[in-house]
């Protein structure tokens, strides 16, 4: 997934109330061009009741066998379902365009 650091992005948030679940909202999401990228190996997730907490981290390269969490973020549910979402279909994507190359290599190959 690429993005444009410098232009701002349009999502659409599906709203979580039944009766407003049909609805899709066009909200502009400013990104600034000098944020902070963060590699991160280790994610833990706990779910609690009605929100969902996510933790990132690092293994401990002087410590072998210890992690650092350096971010907690909690979403709502609804949120989380978002995100579980919106990976599940990024990562699809990356696998087919990633079969595509293979395939393309192969019948170069042949």
């Amino acid at each position: 997934m690429s993005t444009e650091k410098d232009a701002p992005k349009t999502s659409n948030t599906q709203q979580s109330e039944p009766a407003q679940a049909e609805q899709t909202q066009n909200i502009k999401m400013h990104v600034s061009p000098d944020l902070d990228y963060c590699f991160r190996d280790i994610a833990n997730i706990y779910v609690g009741n009605g929100d969902v907490t996510l933790e990132f981290g690092n293994h401990h390269r002087a410590m072998p066998g210890n992690i650092t969490i350096s971010n907690r973020i909690v979403l709502t549910t609804a949120a989380a379902y978002e995100l579980q979402q919106q990976l599940q279909n990024v990562l699809m994507q990356a696998q087919q365009q990633l079969q595509m190359q293979m395939q393309q290599k192969m019948q170069q190959n042949k």
